[in-house]
């Protein structure tokens, strides 16, 4: 996978407020739909660290 299939930082929280103000019911859109987006971008943060399956599974049979 290229650089080109990655989101940058600013284009990952510009999704996240997308979504948020999207998919919400009417009153959390009136209200900070920026507190669900940040909980959006913290989530996509936080598992982005994982490593893919497969990538996994290789480093796995090369310790064996």
């Amino acid at each position: 996978m290229d650089n080109e299939d990655h989101l940058n930082d600013e284009e990952i929280r510009l999704e996240c407020i997308r979504l948020a103000v999207e998919f919400a019911p009417e009153i959390a859109r009136i209200t900070d739909p920026l507190d669900k987006a940040q909980l959006y971008y913290d989530w996509v943060k936080q598992n982005s660290k994982r490593q893919p399956e497969k990538t996994a599974s290789k480093k796995d049979k090369v310790k064996s």
